[in-house]
């Protein structure tokens, strides 16, 4: 039976909307003050709460915003009911965090209904985070292990020949083996480095009080370092002859910091999936980087010509899946473009991505101005 608290000091309301309640089969908890609430909650979380604004000190505010600072509460449905509450005071009431707001006296049907309401939206996002959970578990089953054990297992073997045959392999076989340890390394030392950025990530893209906490920075210098890492890209996947650059600088809402983490993922996606061989022509090989100032956004696209991603793929950008591995069998574990989209919630900012299977992608990023700033003379194509 779905439990459902209601607080208000008036005993004739708790007892009427007690009877109304039970009447349409939901367990009803009672507390006439902020303290017994509390202790309600703790003892059997309800699964909404329903609090006359009247009724406790500082308008029900300060009970709304203990409630919302515990991991265990933050999410439950909470209805306000009130019969002098300002439009600013409920504005105020709803950034805190309430969900609904009911003028007194209430019309028994309206409440029932916005309680229902309100009772299966939460469900419905609860169903989702599950889905999505699940999701996650399923793909970091399919990849983790994967990508833990390549790097793992090239570090085992490198260290059995060293320790078998140190005393017959010459100099430049041991250097070479010492040195195919530390590739390996290297790469798992990325892999852990990348997945505990995404989790870093995720939990502040969707929390907007997280996301406030967040370093903001102004970057005024974009045309350079793109440039910079572009040609570290690319140089990366000996193709350095493969970037094509059309750059113009502007000063971007966003630090130097993840602004670099933005790019590595997006030019190391676009190189990774667009490799020379796999592609015809002098064209198809390019990839190119175009900003531009529209508005006040900042623009970025990144072009490749590679194999593509289908619809459902698009739709499906996220932690812990790297689409087709069987077919292509690529390195990395799909976190690139979760990372990106993550780091551009976070800055306010969009990214779409166009792509045609076997024709290539087009990815947008468009990232809020700082102030007022225009689109410089500077503006290049650098080849």
């Amino acid at each position: 039976m779905t439990k459902i608290l209601v607080v208000d000091n008036h005993l004739k309301n708790l007892e009427r909307l007690e009877r109304l309640l039970t009447v349409e089969d939901f367990q009803v908890l009672t507390a006439d003050s902020a303290s017994i609430a509390l202790m309600r909650i703790q003892q059997e979380l309800p699964s909404l709460v329903i609090c006359n604004a009247e009724a406790l000190e500082g308008g029900g505010l300060s009970f709304l915003r203990t409630l919302r600072t515990q991991i265990s509460t933050a999410t439950i449905p909470f209805i306000f009911l009130s019969s002098a509450m300002t439009e600013s005071a409920r504005r105020f009431a709803m950034n805190l965090g309430a969900d609904d707001y009911i003028s007194m006296p209430c019309d028994d049907h309206e409440l029932v209904e916005t309680i229902l309401c309100r009772l299966k939206r939460h469900q419905t996002l609860e169903e989702h985070s599950s889905r999505r959970l699940d999701e996650l578990r399923r793909n970091l089953t399919v990849a983790l292990p994967h990508e833990l054990r390549t790097p793992l297992q090239g570090m085992i073997t490198s260290a059995e020949l060293l320790s078998e045959y140190w005393q017959t392999l010459e100099q430049d076989e041991i250097v070479e083996i010492t040195h195919n340890i530390r590739l390996s390394a290297d790469r798992l030392h990325r892999l852990i480095q990348k997945f505990l950025m995404y989790f870093r990530l995720d939990l502040v893209a969707d929390e907007p009080r997280e996301r406030e906490k967040w370093p903001r920075g102004a970057m005024g210098t974009s045309q350079v370092l793109i440039h910079f890492l572009g040609k570290k890209c690319a140089l990366r996947y000996q193709r350095g002859e493969d970037l094509r650059c059309e750059l113009c600088d502007a000063v971007i809402a966003i630090s130097e910091k993840w602004l670099s983490v933005l790019l590595e993922e997006l030019l190391d996606n676009a190189f990774k999936f667009s490799q020379p061989e796999m592609l015809d022509g002098e064209t198809g090989k390019l990839v190119k980087v175009r900003t531009q100032v529209d508005g006040d956004r900042w623009v970025l696209e990144i072009r490749d010509w590679g194999r593509g991603m289908t619809e459902e793929e698009i739709a499906h950008v996220g932690a812990y899946m790297q689409f087709n591995r069987l077919q292509y069998e690529q390195q990395g574990t799909g976190l690139g473009l979760a990372i990106a989209e993550r780091i551009v919630k976070i800055y306010n900012g969009t990214m779409t991505i166009d792509s045609t299977v076997n024709e290539g992608t087009l990815l947008t990023i468009s990232l809020p101005l700082q102030g007022d700033t225009d689109e410089t003379d500077s503006s290049a194509v650098i080849g």
